[in-house]
């Protein structure tokens, strides 16, 4: 699955990847993919978009897991924008890296828990019908610079969705964080 996803994302390229509607599927692939190789499930699949959630289920041995998608990034945040950006500049002739200052990777690790809670209270606000586990992508990156305090953040973001969850996971920076169950 991650072999497709990245197949599609180099086809696409990364502005459209982000910007184009009716993919999101593709990126509950990738975090299908992500998940199963954490886990080291023995196989991964999407569910059918007929059944409306969750987004896929992960088979490890006799069990099948099926979960749930979120995203927790900057509120407001465009990213498909941001790709843009970057091909102009590279049209250009400019670089497609920009100057990324220190004070800015510690004002988007302020907003990690508040991005956390926003997408964890966006998922129990749905309400879904039975169970399933939640993973929660948190696509907020700071260079390490308050790992430690984005880390013993996640605790209380995820306590509220422990009713409503079997399991909740949360991916960030290539690791998979978790479970907490109730």
């Amino acid at each position: 699955m991650a072999a497709y996803v990245s197949a599609v994302n180099n086809a696409m390229g990364a502005a459209d990847f982000f910007r184009q509607g009716g993919v999101e599927f593709l990126r509950d692939a990738w975090l299908a993919a992500e998940f199963g190789q954490h886990r080291q499930s023995s196989s991964v699949r999407l569910v059918p978009e007929r059944d409306q959630w969750p987004d896929f289920a992960a088979r490890g041995g006799d069990v099948i897991e099926r979960v749930e998608c979120a995203e927790a990034d900057i509120s407001g945040r465009r990213r498909g924008d941001e790709y843009r950006e970057a091909e102009k500049r590279n049209a250009g002739g400019g670089p497609i890296i920009t100057v990324d200052p220190v004070e800015d990777w510690i004002a988007r690790a302020d907003q990690a828990p508040a991005a956390l809670s926003a997408a964890i209270a966006t998922k129990i606000g749905k309400r879904y019908a039975g169970r399933a586990s939640l993973l929660v992508n948190l696509n907020i990156s700071e260079f390490g610079i308050l790992q430690t305090e984005i880390e013993a953040a996640m605790t209380p973001a995820v306590v509220p969705a422990l009713p409503c969850f079997d399991r909740v996971w949360i991916l960030w920076k290539a690791r998979l964080y978790g479970p907490w169950t109730a």
